[in-house]
């Protein structure tokens, strides 16, 4: 028998960390059968995927789903299983644990559904279909649904797994050297944000401190380039999570980078001390603001003492030796148009390296997706579930904060363009926002959102606003000139700062 765990990531560089972790509990599972472990990315073609299930001639394929591949999947599943009527399909995943018998219902050639985690379930379903089971055995193995004789049958919930009985899984795999690599030292979140499928799950199940170490060795020996925590709050605790990070730099290869989502308000003065002797570039810290609005908070249960959160963030800038990741949400309740752009300039004031301007997801399971009527919900059919509109923000207003949000990436999250976006930004209007939003305007009208545009470009539309801005604040266009030539000078290599002096600030159409 021949088994293939298999997913669809969004990026090449990424990896399906879950598939890692059933791969390793399912060796013994699986004893006369060939488990085979491959990853594609929604960049491929539907029709490469499906050849090489066609040519791989496997007997079940099991899918890892999520909102950015759900859809693809089902596509992908439908066609192979006309063409290959006897291959057993197994889905499993965040995306489909919340709507299981629905899919089950409306896609008949779905065999299995695994809800929750699978570390314990399995390994059971694997000893069942391998034929060291019996089929009858599906009913006595929880959380699973199945289809058997044209019915579908749903077993009970599967329990929570005992997190530090799983195995790190890269013991027994080689870990990809140009991918980022995913780790957790612990399940679960402190938290119950209305918004997040965590917020199902109560308490938080940490692996024993030592273990952490030994698996974190591991990589410090293989020299991998990034490794990103996937724990929900890294700091939930402040003493366990600064002695992890004294052993990453007492531990330090000079090459390894960790990435982490902190909980900005909880960073400790301990901790603090102990960031400030840190190598540039090991660390790099995500944090969810999410909205700077109290009602806002309150409504979706987040607690964040914003002022401290601010000064912990300033206080990380001012260190230079960590990259900082800040988060904002829009189509919360009780935040509107204007006061998002309020959130927006009180976290722009911090000038983090990169700021996410990021949209509410209805995700299937989580409570906020219980209160569409409440706060007069609409929201996209199929993944990701992304807000339309709200009784705070009208889908106008969510579309003009998607332009802001391009060209906020191009410009500030791109880089390169410092001191002329902070020339405008803080010297020009009367906030950032305001800065940002006349941009979008002026560059969705221009037309540039059609086409992508080399960086160099970039700088010549932005001069080309600066030209256009000038005729009601005489002045614009001289001084933007003089930063956007800073800019260039200092963030592109030489030979091309020569052949764009020489090609000039005129932009090809």
């Amino acid at each position: 028998m021949k088994i293939l765990l298999t997913t669809l990531n969004s990026k090449h560089i990424h990896s399906n960390l879950a598939l890692k972790y059933l791969y390793a509990v399912s060796a013994d599972a699986v004893k006369g059968a060939v488990m085979e472990l491959r990853e594609f990315t929604v960049n491929h073609s539907d029709d490469y995927i499906y050849g090489e299930l066609l040519r791989g001639e496997y007997d079940m394929v099991c899918f890892s789903c999520y909102i950015w591949n759900i859809e693809r999947i089902l596509y992908l599943v439908e066609n192979y299983k006309k063409a290959s009527p006897k291959t057993m399909i197994l889905l499993g995943g965040p995306e489909v644990t919340w709507r299981a018998a629905d899919i089950m219902k409306k896609h008949k050639y779905v065999d299995f559904i695994l809800q929750g985690e699978g570390e314990e379930t399995f390994p059971k379903l694997m000893d069942a279909v391998t034929g060291t089971g019996q089929p009858s055995q599906f009913d006595g193995i929880n959380g699973l649904l199945y289809r058997r004789d044209g019915k579908i049958y749903v077993n009970p919930a599967s329990s929570q797994v005992d997190f530090t009985k799983v195995p790190f899984p890269f013991r027994s795999l080689v870990g990809e050297s140009d991918k980022i690599m995913y780790y957790e030292s612990c399940r679960g979140c402190p938290f119950s944000c209305t918004y997040c499928v965590s917020s199902i799950e109560k308490g938080v199940r940490p692996l024993p401190i030592e273990r952490v170490k030994n698996d974190l060795s591991y990589f410090l020996y293989k020299n991998v380039k990034q490794v990103k925590f996937v724990d929900r709050t890294f700091n939930y605790d402040n003493a366990r999570s600064t002695e992890i990070l004294r052993y990453l730099m007492e531990m330090d290869n000079g090459v390894t980078n960790f990435h982490f989502e902190l909980c900005g308000d909880l960073i400790s003065e301990e901790m603090l001390d102990l960031l400030e002797k840190a190598r540039p570039e090991l660390f790099q810290f995500e944090i969810g603001v999410q909205s700077t609005n109290k009602a806002t908070l309150k409504a979706i249960n987040r607690r964040c003492d914003f002022y401290k959160l601010s000064e912990n963030v300033k206080r990380i800038k001012r260190m230079g030796n960590i990259h900082l990741h800040l988060d904002l949400i829009a189509g919360l309740p009780y935040e509107d148009f204007y006061g998002f752009a309020n959130s927006f300039n009180q976290v722009y004031e911090m000038k983090p390296h990169l700021l996410q301007l990021g949209f509410l997801k209805l995700l299937p399971g989580t409570p906020i997706r219980e209160q569409v009527e409440e706060y007069a919900y609409t929201y996209r059919s199929k993944a990701p579930y992304e807000v339309i509109s709200n009784k705070f923000i009208s889908a106008k207003e969510l579309a003009r904060l998607k332009m802001v949000e391009h060209v906020f990436n191009l410009y500030y999250n791109r880089g390169g363009f410092e001191k002329s976006l902070n020339y405008l930004a803080d010297m020009l209007h009367p906030n950032a926002f305001a800065f940002y939003d006349e941009l979008a305007l002026f560059f969705y009208l221009k037309g540039f959102q059609h086409r992508s545009h080399k960086k160099e470009d970039l700088y010549r539309i932005l001069y080309l606003y600066g030209s256009w801005k000038d005729r009601t604040v005489p002045g614009v266009k001289e001084n933007l000139k003089q930063f956007l030539v800073e800019d260039i000078e200092r963030s592109m290599y030489p030979e091309v700062v020569m052949n764009f002096m020489k090609k000039g600030w005129e932009l090809s159409v």
